[in-house]
């Protein structure tokens, strides 16, 4: 009897699925206009700002990747033999940082 109960809702359910998604109403279906009105009244989220936000500082950063490897790339590719080396990128490790890491790296020995 219960699986009986069950098929009914299921069927139900499909049946009100199928109707809302393909019924037309007006020229509409149900479901535009359901969305419709939710775009209408409900006011986007934090949420998706906030990972709006992230995706576009993802973008800015690969972006910047890219500039600083053309950059890197064009440099070399325009000196000639008789040119110095370019300057290498600037590196972001502290004497004091480094001092830190040959001292974990040594207790790990």
């Amino acid at each position: 009897m219960d699986f009986l109960k069950f098929l009914v809702w299921t069927g139900c359910a499909v049946g009100l699925g199928v109707f809302l998604a393909t019924g037309n109403i007006d020229g509409r279906t149900p479901l535009e206009y359901v969305q419709r009105q939710w775009k209408r009244h409900v006011q986007p989220s934090e949420v998706d700002r906030q990972v709006d936000r992230v995706k576009d500082g993802v973008r800015d950063a690969i972006d910047d990747a890219k500039d600083a490897v053309n950059r890197t790339t064009k440099q070399t590719s325009k000196q000639t033999p008789k040119q110095p080396a370019a300057a290498a990128p600037r590196e972001r490790i502290t004497n004091e940082d480094r001092a830190e890491i040959d001292r974990i790296i040594a207790q790990k020995k």
